[in-house]
């Protein structure tokens, strides 16, 4: 049991890092190719399409996986559904765009982008199963292909000089690969067939999940949006570059762990000694890891863009060091949303989820003509620090996770975290070392002083770490 769950963990991770590492080299490629504004356009574009996406894959994707049984005719009714709304989808926003803009270059890139939605919903079938079947092997080998063919094209179009176009087409090709591979390796014939009862039962578990998922990804894509209204493409680029070095590794990790995590917290749902257990666990063990990686980032940040990205990027400093800060405060509460979700009550958090949201959309949308990215990045800030707490009195209500198990799970690694970034901010100007070589002193001095706080704190970490994966 121990081993097939370090084996499920070795695939997942295997995915999001490869996802890294293929991000990585991308994103860099944009940064040299496309300008702010090309990369701002491509942005705000493929937001819009993927926010539209996320509602209805959240609606299908994770009440399918918390299903007891998963037949024939359940397969049949999320799969022709997610294909007629996709369908829909594109023909709105498609006609939308035209009302909206007058460039026909805007509203073509518009029209294709939106083909997305449908080869993301025709996925969601597919992957519930191999989450539910602890498939990760095969999950992990459809995104990396996707990624990779995606990215050569995107590439390709940016070095032809298409702009935004590279944006687009990278969205678009790796999204296809990835259901060709899907379908492939379970080449079952879905049978065209929708059982209204279990439709309405899917939606009415999905949507308080669906409503939390568009409230925390609306900040992420939505912001973009509302940035590129008030501020202009060229805000959107710079905060978009921001926000993209963040989101490499927190994506890649946060959807690795979360996706071993529902089913995982599911299992347990009717324990509450045992799902106290795991999540407190699962807690520490992120917040180890993530929080210095984030404090980190912050600490390094001019360094990381001017190096790696160039001197025409350098606006997007502050922006980064604000989002990464961000960062690690999410950190500390990261399996909130997940953990309500496999014991049903993710209701208990929607207000807070939307309320915090629109909040965050305002400020963007009265502050972003004045200060540009820099509104959105604090607007994030401002949401993290309000919804946080909110986030732990609904997980006390649901499953008794308090305070006092919440600061038990993160106050090692903070402190820590802090000690890190004391030591980084008095010796790092010390260094006598410009360009790559400080990058990379402060990272060294920043992961030696971690690691030793952090064992002081807590001599015994190692072996209770390992415990986390080959127990409960």
């Amino acid at each position: 049991m121990a081993n097939h769950r370090l084996v499920t963990l070795g695939w997942i991770f295997t995915e999001k890092f490869g996802l890294i590492l293929l991000s990585m080299i991308t994103f860099v490629a944009y940064a040299r190719l496309l300008s702010p504004a090309e990369l701002g356009v491509g942005t705000i574009i493929i937001a819009i399409v993927e926010l539209v996406g996320l509602i209805y894959s959240s609606v299908l994707e994770d009440p399918l996986v918390r299903l007891q049984r998963l037949e024939d005719k359940h397969i049949s009714t999320a799969f022709w559904a997610a294909v007629l709304v996709s369908l829909l989808s594109i023909v709105l926003i498609s006609v939308a765009v035209v009302f909206y803009t007058s460039d026909p270059m805007l509203r073509w890139m518009t029209a294709l982008a939106s083909v997305k939605i449908l080869f993301t919903m025709m996925a969601r079938v597919y992957v519930a199963q191999m989450r539910r079947s602890g498939n990760f092997k095969m999950l992990a080998s459809r995104t990396l292909l996707g990624k990779v063919v995606g990215g050569v094209a995107g590439i390709a179009v940016a070095l032809w000089g298409l702009g935004a176009w590279a944006v687009i087409a990278q969205a678009l090709i790796m999204e296809f690969v990835s259901i060709i591979v899907l379908m492939r390796a379970d080449p079952r014939r879905i049978a065209f067939y929708i059982d209204g009862p279990f439709l309405r039962e899917l939606l009415r578990a999905g949507t308080p999940v669906a409503i939390n998922a568009l409230s925390s990804q609306t900040l992420q894509r939505g912001v973009n949006v509302v940035l590129g209204m008030t501020a202009g493409a060229n805000a959107v680029g710079m905060f978009n570059m921001a926000m993209r070095i963040i989101d490499l590794p927190r994506t890649a990790i946060y959807n690795g762990l979360l996706s071993y995590a529902l089913p995982a917290f599911s299992r347990r749902s009717s324990e509450p000694v045992r799902l106290l257990g795991i999540i407190g666990d699962s807690t520490v063990v992120s917040s180890f890891l993530l929080t210095p990686l984030f404090l980190g980032i912050a600490l390094t940040a001019s360094d990381l863009i001017l190096l790696i990205f160039g001197a025409k990027w350098a606006e997007a400093i502050p922006l980064l060091q604000v989002l990464a800060c961000t960062a690690a405060i999410g950190n500390t509460a990261m399996y909130a949303t997940t953990a309500l979700v496999a014991v049903n009550r993710s209701h208990l958090t929607i207000k807070a989820e939307v309320a915090t949201t629109v909040l965050a959309l305002l400020l963007v949308y009265v502050f972003g003509s004045v200060y540009g990215g820099m509104a959105a990045a604090v607007a994030l800030l401002a949401r993290m620090l309000m919804i946080t707490p909110l986030q732990i009195r609904g997980l006390n209500a649901a499953v008794g996770y308090d305070w006092r198990r919440f600061l038990d799970s993160n106050y090692r690694s903070v402190l820590a975290s802090l000690v890190m970034v004391a030591t980084v901010l008095s010796v790092s100007p010390q260094l006598g070392v410009q360009g790559y070589l400080h990058l990379a002193g402060s990272i060294l001095l920043g992961a030696l002083s971690y690691a030793v706080a952090y064992s002081v704190l807590h001599p015994r970490w190692p072996q209770e770490f390992k415990s986390v994966f080959t127990t409960r």
